[in-house]
């Protein structure tokens, strides 16, 4: 497995999620969890899974997304570091991306 690196912000995001979901199904939340960590570890062993963003900040020209397996509405925004990646943010893909990322 390559190297995973998670920003502080990513487990407050994760958490959050996790509250909405349950108010239709609480078992799916916990799925989307487990769902996300076995993404995140796919993507540190294959960094280039992801697609390569286009936001007009050039600050984020290296930032890729890749969908949580089984749960097609949520992206995960990383960067490939050596020998994985840095997990940035986890998102629900009708947000406002741009203003997420602050462009």
């Amino acid at each position: 497995m390559g190297k995973l690196i998670l920003d502080p912000c990513v487990e407050d995001e994760l958490w959050a999620i996790w509250q909405f979901i349950p108010q239709d199904n609480p078992d799916a939340a916990t799925r989307l969890l487990e769902a996300a960590r076995q993404t995140f570890a796919t993507l540190a062993a294959n960094p280039e899974l992801g697609i390569r963003r286009t936001f007009r900040n050039l600050r984020l020209w290296d930032i890729r997304s890749f969908r949580i397996s089984g749960f097609d509405n949520y992206l995960i925004f990383y960067r490939k570091v050596a020998d994985g990646i840095q997990v940035l943010h986890v998102f629900h893909g009708a947000r406002n991306l741009e203003a997420l990322f602050g462009n």
